[in-house]
């Protein structure tokens, strides 16, 4: 990227904090009769700090667009241990439990609060968190035309199953159901100890062998369709090697370096939203014909695929903090308690404090706003909702009925709400024009991002062009700030007169019928395709009605275009969708942790077909049906143009999947971004990293405010957008508690 985006590596090391797991938290606590010597090579915080004080009334919308973030990591060892600090205080000589939990060991129905723990429980270390009291339930509420609500947006509020941890906004990883691991010098072999101890849901153990049976069983079962996740794949592209070396131990093998594992293995929240990575072997073996000869052989895959699903089925056994006690498909699902939950406070209290949590889907947004406004659901988290800005002055004058708090965390996105046109789009002419970067480029210009900003975002945010997130460790090291700016303003400037001139030249001019044509003159439609299912008064749809008036005001003919949801992916993968108008770029917190946005490797973004084309590379599908047109293809997909920039950026992303050096990954990341900017835009954003509402109801603790987010507790102001950091798991549902739990009992 020239001069100007060298890395100084003794700051980037300093501030690298996510590709080695850091050893900042606290780890693990001690048996109950017996203190823990930490065996790290860094010092280990067990966090407990006094919170800070939580805010007694809302901020404005207008206040809660933070700078770029300038907290510094702690530095890591270059080892990966985990501290195992003591976490639990000396004095504590038993761990604690919920007083309905120890009402079932006095019953016999279930062992002893320290027989259920694992021998090390993981502490939850955040550092604004008070001792909870146990007892009570959560409402919380959704709205989703889709099953979603009642499945998906529950796990995004659970990282029970994960390995490891996202913490800190990102900035660092941490234990999870993994409390240690080693790596061999070229970051091809990695060794993860399991804490000893865990259990299933039902009290069974947990062992690695839950681990194997997914991927023996589940992955390499093509029927199932379970596909091997990215951490599977060497820096090559050929799978992994496992070895089971106990029931607590097991390794990782790939045949080259493969420098994203660890953070990878913290990505998403496993088990359902992300890849698997287990499934319990002792319950389901039963429905698997290679355990169970008699099952039929006809049905068997749909049985196993429903019996499997936690979220759906009461008698699936789940890590997680609470499970599934009653599904109500598209309606609610009601949740309670875990007994055998692997996590405490710092004083030895099994965590959840909350007994269990009802989630409830309203498909229709506004009896969702009613349910709100009426003080009827306790805690709100933005992301799984339409709620937007124009939400917030009808928030605050109910709030002496609703008695919610709210608060603003960053979305952490680098789009707000974006567009990208379909670069494999099935008809030749529009898809020539499509992929003319002085297209994308004269429509961008021709987009009124200071009308959007001030009317849908309500003066929050930033104009950008588009980017991968703003909080992405690639742009807070020397260097990285301009490389970032570059791409954000490379083509946001509104200038519609610009934009005249680019289509002109590029043969797109004014034709008779008062709309400009193809180079041809043939006539040119543009839609704006969206998914039917969006809320009328969300985000996508105010932002695509000035996209629709900006456009036609340059003289084209582009119109809004409802899309049934059902059929969206299909035809979108086949190139059969011109534009997607309702999604938005948020990942992080590296920009090649998960870069499908950065790189076309699969085929729900802007290149699908040649987004196809590479995931199936080593695999026999690649080989096959190459005589056929790649849109007659099972899955549709084609190679990319020679020498273009796909084929450019592919080249690039395979150096980093080997490339062990943090600081030559960046330097490559960078110039993946490069062909972003001089053959982009490829994904077009509006408004980046704008709030998210969080709204709490009083009464309810430990959900932390955009204060204890903050950069002087090391976070970075929240970061609700991606997936794949889930949010609000990554702040550990289960420690929030009632001051009054009695009165929180239905």
């Amino acid at each position: 990227m020239g001069t100007e985006a060298k890395l100084d590596r003794a700051r980037f090391l300093r501030l690298s904090a996510v590709t080695a797991i850091t050893a900042v938290v606290a780890a693990c606590a001690p048996p109950p009769s017996s203190t823990t010597t930490s065996t790290t090579s860094t010092s280990a915080s067990t966090g407990g700090a006094t919170p800070a004080a939580k805010a007694t009334t809302a901020p404005s919308a207008q206040a809660t667009t933070a700078p770029a973030p300038t907290a510094t990591p702690q530095p890591v060892a270059t080892s990966a241990a985990i501290g195992q600090a003591t976490a639990v205080a000396a004095q504590t000589t038993k761990y604690k439990e919920a007083p309905m939990l120890a009402s079932m060991v006095q019953a016999g129905k279930i062992p002893p609060v320290d027989k259920r723990l694992p021998d090390n429980p993981y502490v939850v270390p955040h550092p604004w968190l008070t001792t909870g009291k146990y007892g009570g339930m959560l409402q919380l509420i959704c709205s989703d035309k889709t099953d979603k609500g009642t499945t998906q947006y529950v796990q995004e509020s659970m990282y029970g199953h994960s390995l490891l941890r996202w913490l800190k906004d990102g900035l660092e990883i941490g234990p999870g159901l993994v409390e240690s691991f080693e790596n061999n010098a070229d970051l091809s072999e990695f060794t993860l100890h399991f804490r000893k101890g865990l259990k299933w849901s039902d009290g069974q153990p947990w062992s690695v062998d839950d681990i194997l049976f997914w991927w023996e069983d589940e992955v390499q079962t093509p029927e199932l369709k379970e596909l091997p996740p990215d951490e599977a794949r060497s820096g090559k592209g050929t799978l992994f090697t496992m070895t089971k070396i106990d029931d607590n131990t097991l390794k990782l093998t790939y045949d080259a370096p493969t420098p994203l594992t660890i953070d990878r293995l913290a990505m998403w929240v496993k088990r359902g939203i992300g890849p698997r990575w287990m499934d319990p072997k002792h319950y389901l073996q039963q429905f698997h014909p290679k355990y169970n000869p008699s099952v039929d052989k006809t049905k068997w895959i749909d049985t196993f695929l429903q019996k499997r699903d936690f979220q759906t089925n009461p008698d699936s056994p789940t890590m997680t903090g609470w499970m599934l006690q009653k599904y109500n498909q598209g309606q609610n699902s009601i949740w309670t308690r875990n007994p055998f939950y692997w996590c405490v406070d710092k004083e030895g209290n099994q965590l959840p404090y909350i007994d269990g949590l009802t989630m409830t889907n309203f498909q229709d947004p506004q009896v969702m706003r009613l349910q709100i406004n009426q003080g009827k659901v306790d805690y709100v988290h933005g992301g799984f909702t339409p709620l937007t800005l124009a939400d917030v002055s009808t928030l605050k004058q109910n709030a002496s009925t609703s008695n919610m708090h709210m608060e603003f965390w960053d979305g952490g996105d680098g789009s707000g709400s974006a567009w990208f046109f379909n670069y494999d789009y099935y008809e030749p002419k529009m898809r020539a024009l499509i992929r003319n970067p002085k297209f994308r480029q004269a429509l961008s210009h021709a987009t009124d991002r200071p009308t959007m900003q001030k009317v849908v975002y309500y003066d929050t945010g930033e104009q950008t062009t588009g980017t991968m997130s703003p909080k992405a460790l690639e742009f807070h090291v020397q260097g990285g700030q301009e490389v970032y700016q570059q791409w954000r303003d490379s083509f946001k400037s509104y200038d519609p007169e610009l934009a005249k001139k680019m289509l002109d030249e590029i043969g797109v001019k004014m034709g008779p019928g008062g709309f400009r044509t193809m180079p041809d003159g043939s006539p040119l439609k543009i839609t704006i395709d969206y998914k039917a299912t969006d809320d009328p008064n969300s985000v996508p749809i105010k932002k695509n009605t000035i996209l629709e008036k900006n456009w036609q005001g340059i003289g084209l003919n582009a119109k809004q275009n409802p899309v049934v949801a059902t059929s969206w992916d299909d035809l979108w993968g086949a190139g059969k969708v011109m534009c997607d108008a309702d999604w938005g770029v948020g990942d992080g917190p590296n920009c090649l942790v998960y870069p499908q946005w950065m790189v076309p490797i699969e085929n729900t973004r802007w290149a699908p077909l040649e987004g196809e084309w590479y995931a199936v590379l080593g695999t026999p599908a690649a080989n096959q049906q190459l005589d056929l047109d790649p849109y007659k293809r099972t899955p549709p997909r084609m190679a990319p143009e020679k020498g273009g920039p796909i084929e450019k950026i592919w080249n690039l992303y395979n150096q980093t999947k080997i490339e062990p050096d943090q600081l030559k990954r960046t330097q490559l990341v960078w110039e993946i971004q490069k062909i972003h900017i001089s053959d982009g835009p490829f994904f077009t954003g509006t408004i980046a990293n704008s709030p998210t509402i969080i709204l709490t109801k009083q009464g309810l603790h430990n959900v932390p405010t955009r204060d204890d987010l903050s950069s002087k507790n090391g976070y970075q102001f929240g970061f609700t957008g991606p997936w794949i950091i889930p949010s609000p798991a990554v702040y550990d549902p289960e420690t929030y508690y009632w001051d009054n739990p009695d009165q929180h009992t239905s």
